[in-house]
């Protein structure tokens, strides 16, 4: 039987599981250990979804009502982009001073009697003694990184420089604003979180952080546990419009870089980690604290239902485990968006906004609509409008879908964004173009040099070039048929890393060399017959500007700021499962979901950045529904949301394949 609990770190998870295991085994001895003092809180507002105040509920009542007196609601979320303002309704979340919630934690743990050590710096290894230990130190824990090989820890680093402060602005909302300077952009994540007080937290790209000069090591001398006031003073004149007046406030305020914290083990021994020690989720989607308490929760009920404490530890973590994973699945691609939203500032507002608004696969495009159809018109409305109105008749979509809406593609015209692609063993080509055309085909691509007399439909070419460009074969091709498109395989690995890096360089060069688009396919398993310039990673990479070591913050400049905690903003979410594409090539045996974000996500950079019009695979007969119409994430919604929020331009379907008949045998 255990009897004797020590808690490291006195966060919201160390207080409440103090709180929770004392009114569960009152003959338990807990004692929590914090360096600060009671009243030392740093940063401003947390965050809890609605999910997350149920669960308070039902663990433990009494707090959870304290903490609801304590709170403010906020219902909405409004974005600001630089040419208009957009409302979003129908996110529920409940924010509170960090401070607050703080003492509120202290006097509900102390009250069911644990014992509080402030100012108590425990050095690693000091409470072994104790039957169960309990590392709640963060995502910088001490204990933890003393023998890091315990838990298989590592930690890598996000690319864009964030500041955690707060302001008396009023928001009724939780706002993002986005503001352009001579450097770059930056953007703003703002929630009130008590009367007339607010968090914000400022974000933007290293390269706007260094051209403006907020890199440069802030001097502490006169102070050294406080703020970057250089930068406040500057983001307060940049935010001005936002803050009505109002500053920004700093509390320990310094530029950080995010630490994406991962263990393969949660316990060892006695020990057992627990909330950012375990595991951090990125910012923008709000799950810090949360994922902190529930693990707290989740951890005093496997106490209390095992008397053996390493067996209570492996049900806490199987418990836990996937639920934290799938969270950190979602706040990839909300960090990888964060850190390249100024890519997409020229996007019209309200595709902008979707684009934000699906950066998670959060919503469904049936949750979308459900909560602010306006929005969602709007977005589609100005998609239709970049491209035209007509869809062409008797293709096999309606006009409601973005595949309908019309693409000019240099001098040609597309209908529709529908596109089949002959294969070069195909005998009658033209027969196969007027099939595609009947089909509902606005571009038909031929594989390989050949051309076709006058033809009813927009015919181009896709060849498979060389490693790095196009050659001779596509610029004599390019000088005879329009328009060229090239073939290339996408990496599994991310986007924004090492193989996105040298796929958008290959797709940069191919366009310096005549091509108008590419056709990006899944990359294969590796083998013989792989298209030149296609690709093998398969493997996640770290993405560009990360580090995959444990360091400092931006680029190695300066420390994770003091107190810098992993709560603010908002998300959360359900990946769609896509299913193979028939007639096309795959991607590496693997999770579908997963190659096909990956594949968006890849589509996405090399449209934004080298200007080409990109096309990728899709199942067959998928446009038989319009978006919405099968319920859930069916195709149709993914594709419709893939065109509208600008990720890709044309999709393709595979056409017959057209041979020769089979000749009989002699005799």
């Amino acid at each position: 039987m255990w009897g004797k609990v020590a808690v490291v770190g006195g966060g919201p998870a160390g207080l409440f599981l103090a709180r929770l295991i004392r009114g569960a085994r009152p003959d338990a001895r807990v004692d929590v250990y914090e360096r600060n003092a009671p009243h030392e809180a740093n940063g401003f507002g947390v965050v809890f979804s609605a999910r997350t105040m149920s669960r308070l509920r039902r663990s433990d009542p009494e707090t959870h009502a304290r903490i609801v007196r304590a709170s403010v609601t906020v219902s909405d979320m409004e974005l600001r982009h630089p040419r208009a303002t957009l409302r979003y309704g129908g996110f529920d979340f409940s924010s509170i001073s960090r401070q607050t919630l703080l003492t509120i934690l202290q006097e509900q743990a102390a009250s069911a009697g644990a014992v509080l050590h402030f100012g108590h710096h425990a050095a690693p290894g000091s409470l072994d003694d104790a039957d169960v230990v309990v590392y709640a130190d963060g995502a910088n824990s001490a204990q933890r990184d003393a023998r890091p090989e315990r838990f298989g820890t590592t930690v890598r680093y996000g690319a864009s420089p964030y500041l955690w402060l707060g302001t008396e602005a009023p928001f009724d909302a939780a706002t993002f604003a986005f503001v352009a300077t001579g450097h770059g952009h930056f953007a703003a994540h703002a929630y009130p979180y008590a009367e007339g007080l607010t968090t914000v937290v400022v974000e933007t790209d290293p390269a706007t952080w260094q051209a403006s000069g907020m890199d440069r090591p802030a001097d502490h001398t006169r102070n050294p546990g406080g703020s970057d006031e250089a930068s406040l003073e500057r983001l307060s004149e940049l935010f001005a419009d936002h803050l009505g007046g109002h500053k920004l406030l700093g509390n320990r305020s310094r530029w950080a870089t995010f630490r994406i914290v991962r263990n393969a083990r949660w316990s060892e021994g006695n020990a057992v980690l627990l909330g950012d020690a375990a595991h951090t989720a990125h910012f923008t989607v709000g799950s810090g604290t949360k994922l902190a308490m529930e693990d707290a929760i989740a951890l005093a009920a496997a106490l209390d239902r095992d008397a053996d404490p390493r067996a209570a530890f492996a049900a806490y973590e199987r418990e836990r485990r996937a639920l934290v994973t799938r969270t950190q699945e979602w706040a990839e691609p909300s960090m990888r968006w964060w850190e390249t939203f100024g890519r997409r500032l020229h996007m019209a507002p309200a595709q902008f906004g979707l684009h934000f608004m699906t950066r998670t696969s959060a919503l469904t495009y049936e949750g979308l609509r459900r909560r602010f159809a306006d929005r969602v018109d709007e977005a589609e409305e100005a998609y239709r409008t970049a491209g035209g109105t007509a869809a062409r008749p008797g293709a096999a979509f309606g006009p409601a879908h973005g595949v309908a809406a019309p693409l000019l593609l240099g001098s040609v015209r597309l209908p529709n964004r529908l596109v089949e692609v002959v294969p070069e063993e195909c005998d009658d080509p033209a027969a196969a173009v007027r099939a595609a055309g009947a089909r509902g085909a606005g571009l038909v691509l031929l594989r390989g040099a050949r051309t076709l007399p006058r033809p009813d439909v927009a015919v181009g070419s896709v060849l498979r070039p060389e490693r790095g460009g196009g050659g001779a074969a596509a610029r004599e091709t390019a000088a005879r048929t329009a328009p060229l498109f090239a073939e290339v395989a996408c990496p599994a690995a991310d986007a924004w890393g090492p193989a996105g890096d040298e796929l958008t360089a290959t797709v940069r060069a191919l366009v310096a060399r005549g091509c108008e688009g590419v056709l990006l396919t899944p990359d294969p398993a590796p083998s013989t017959d792989r298209a030149p310039g296609s690709r093998t990673d398969s493997a996640p990479g770290p993405a560009a500007g990360t580090r995959t070591d444990p360091g400092t913050g931006p680029g190695s400049r300066t420390g994770t700021a003091a107190g810098t905690r992993t709560d603010p903003g908002i998300g959360s979410p359900a990946d769609p499962v896509p299913v193979r594409a028939a007639g096309t090539r795959t991607g590496p045996v693997g999770d579908p979901a997963a190659r096909w974000h990956a594949l968006l996500g890849h589509a996405e950079r090399v449209r934004t950045e080298t200007g080409a019009v990109v096309a990728v695979p899709v199942p067959d007969g998928w446009a038989l529904d319009l978006p919405g119409s099968t319920g859930g994430d069916a195709w149709p919604t993914r594709i419709h949301l893939a065109l509208v929020t600008g990720r890709i331009d044309l999709v393709v379907s595979a056409a017959p394949t057209v041979t020769r008949p089979a000749v009989p045998a002699a005799g």
